[in-house]
């Protein structure tokens, strides 16, 4: 456990100098394009603010968020961050935004933030290269590129933006996306352009233009699931709790809902207090392995809500007290996020996003009968 904390409960650490040193690789990889960091979603569960602190402290020159409540919110903390909101403004947020560059994705939502600025917005121009999501298509970013180029008023052309689909994976099809962006940048007024995330950063040369937009690589993530020290990342999050009790289940005792685990010998089973309102999937019942006195051990039976249990053994080796790791090192073993990514089949994103504190932001309201 880090000096400080708690072991009561599920604890999540993060370690701002591994953010730091991400950072530093992935804007040496980026030279000589910018780096800007992606801090959405509260820095992907990492802390949004120390995150994005940490990475302007080694050379990021942009905070890179998802909705205009999150650039607020950082604001507060870090008031000269210069940030870009990268999804659609929501209708009537257009006159909130001030002195913050946003996305714009479509044609009616020009037309919006034209009508509601009054103080001065950079424009990031959104294309449709191949994503089939947010995104003009090329006459649409042409035509508004050029008026912003020509204007006068508050909006200024900040950025020429797109976004690959599957840059980690698809070769093939990330080079016919860096073929339309490319094509349609030489022939747009000239500004920042920028399209590469955490893959292309780090596997597409040719994609990193002026500036390149890195999220998950900079949490120490590798963003085509496999080890992330092949790409020299090293992991920020570490998820622990410590062990509440142990206990003796005879032959033909059970443990947890539905009797997942039955002992068919005498044995030794240890609880921790974690369970899936913390961010343990339940789904990873009976395959995940936790980390305790720097061994794997498995977690046997149904995760509930607020608990997990593992097995010790025939014999005992491990007391209430001592540190159990669910993501992150002990001694010389490893639970990475990538691991419960490919027990859940899904990607390491999606882990370290839902990690979750006990306590959450809810709006809580009476609707009339």
């Amino acid at each position: 456990m880090v000096a400080g904390l708690r072991p009561a409960r599920a604890t999540v650490t993060v370690d701002l100098a591994a953010i730091a040193a991400n950072t530093r690789l992935l804007r040496e990889a980026a030279r000589p394009a910018e780096l800007w960091a992606v801090v959405k979603a509260d820095g992907y569960g990492h802390g949004a603010a120390a995150v994005g602190r940490a990475a302007f402290d080694a050379g990021a020159s942009r905070l890179c968020v998802a909705t205009l409540d999150e650039a607020h919110a950082l604001l507060r903390d870090l008031p000269d961050a210069p940030l870009l909101v990268m999804s659609p403004l929501v209708a009537g947020e257009e006159d909130l935004a001030v002195e913050i560059d946003v996305a714009v994705s479509s044609v009616e939502g020009f037309t919006r933030l034209r009508s509601a600025a009054r103080l001065p917005v950079g424009v990031h121009i959104k294309a449709d290269t191949g994503m089939g999501r947010w995104g003009m298509d090329e006459d649409e970013a042409l035509r508004i590129g050029a008026e912003l180029a020509d204007s006068t008023g508050p909006l200024r052309l900040a950025g020429l933006m797109s976004h690959f689909a599957s840059s980690e994976s698809d070769a093939d099809f990330t080079a016919r996306q860096l073929e339309r962006f490319e094509r349609l940048s030489e022939q747009f007024p000239p500004c920042p352009r920028h399209i590469a995330n955490s893959a292309a950063t780090l596997g597409v040369p040719g994609a990193r233009f002026d500036a390149v937009r890195c999220g998950i690589a900079m949490y120490g993530l590798s963003p085509y699931g496999g080890d992330p020290a092949e790409h020299g990342l090293t992991p920020a999050l570490r998820f622990e709790t410590a062990v509440a009790q142990v206990k003796r289940l005879g032959q033909g005792e059970s443990t947890g809902y539905g009797r997942r685990f039955v002992a068919e010998r005498p044995v030794w089973i240890g609880l921790a207090p974690a369970g899936y309102a913390d961010g343990v999937p339940r789904m990873m019942s009976g395959e995940m392995e936790v980390l305790v006195g720097g061994r794997r051990r498995r977690v046997v039976a149904t995760i509930s809500m607020d608990q997990l249990t593992f097995l010790i053994g025939d014999a005992c080796d491990v007391r209430p007290g001592d540190p159990v790791v669910l993501i992150g090192e002990q001694a010389d073993e490893a639970i990475r996020a990538e691991e419960w990514a490919r027990l859940c089949e899904t990607i390491n994103y999606e882990i370290v996003c839902d990690i979750a504190p006990r306590r959450r932001r809810v709006e809580h309201v009476i609707l009339d009968a």
